[in-house]
C-alpha cells in the first residue's frame, strides 16, 4: 500500500493561535431574552426566585466542569424537568444545590 502524497501547506491556511478573527460579514452576537429563576421549594410551587450569585472570580468564563455519575433515569428526569422550566442544566442543579443548604440551615 502506497502512501498518499500530502498537500503543501500555504501560509494562509495554517492557523496561529490567538489570531483568529470572525468574517467581516459575519452578524454579531445579541442578548438572548432571560427568563425567570425558579426557585424550588419542598411541597410548594415553583416561584421566581433572586438570581443566584457566582462565587467572586467564578461568573461563566471562570466556569469549571463537574463530572459524575448517576443513573440513567435520573439523569432523564433531571435534563426533562430543566427544559419544561426553560433551565439549563447547571441553572437546575445550582438552585438545588441552594434549596439543599437553606433546607439544612446552610
Amino acid at each position: 500500500m502506497s502512501k498518499k502524497p500530502s498537500a503543501a501547506l500555504s501560509a494562509s491556511l495554517v492557523a496561529v493561535k490567538g489570531a483568529a478573527a470572525p468574517a467581516s460579514d459575519m452578524a454579531g452576537r445579541t442578548a438572548a431574552p432571560t427568563s425567570p429563576v425558579l426557585a424550588v421549594v419542598p411541597d410548594g410551587p415553583l416561584k421566581e426566585a433572586a438570581e443566584p450569585q457566582p462565587a467572586p472570580g467564578q461568573g461563566e468564563s471562570g466556569s469549571q466542569p463537574l463530572n459524575f455519575r448517576v443513573p440513567e433515569v435520573f439523569r432523564r428526569e433531571f435534563k426533562v424537568y430543566a427544559a419544561q422550566h426553560g433551565l439549563k442544566l447547571n441553572e437546575l442543579l445550582r438552585l438545588s444545590f441552594d434549596a439543599y443548604r437553606r433546607q439544612n440551615g446552610d
